[in-house]
């Protein structure tokens, strides 16, 4: 911090004792010290409440990533989701489905109806993953 060397002090203690005497120097001395700790505490504390203020800048931005994360989450589970009104024009055995493809294949992702109809047995149903996230929650 200050480019002070040794003769620098000896220049600055040499003439300190002859300004304030030999009787008054250790006070002197000691007092010094004092202050010079209180400024270290001070600097240390101000670094301390500087690096905490930090981190809590980094947690806010972190969580406002989280919580948009999240509504972006939230809001494709809405979208992929059939409508309320599907789903009560359904009946007890009926699961929304998505439309057909054109070359009359089944849609991706979904069983062949024939095998389904094969491991079904009559009057049952199948639960879907909704229903099994709404059982467990």
């Amino acid at each position: 911090m200050f480019d002070i060397g040794f003769w620098e002090l000896a220049v600055i203690g040499v003439v300190a004792l002859l300004v304030v005497g030999p009787e008054r120097m250790p006070g002197l001395i000691r007092t010094a010290g004092q202050w010079a700790g209180q400024v270290q505490r001070l600097a240390r504390d101000l670094r301390r409440e500087i690096e905490r203020e930090a981190q809590t800048d980094e947690f806010r931005k972190l969580n406002q990533e989280f919580l948009d994360e999240d509504r972006r989450l939230k809001e494709s589970v809405r979208a992929a989701a059939p409508p309320p009104a599907a789903l009560a024009d359904a009946g007890p055995g009926d699961e929304p489905r998505e439309a057909p493809r054109a070359d009359g294949g089944d849609a991706p992702g979904e069983p062949a109806e024939h095998a389904a109809a094969d491991t079904l047995e009559p009057g049952s149903r199948t639960t879907t993953p909704q229903e099994q996230a709404e059982r467990q929650v």
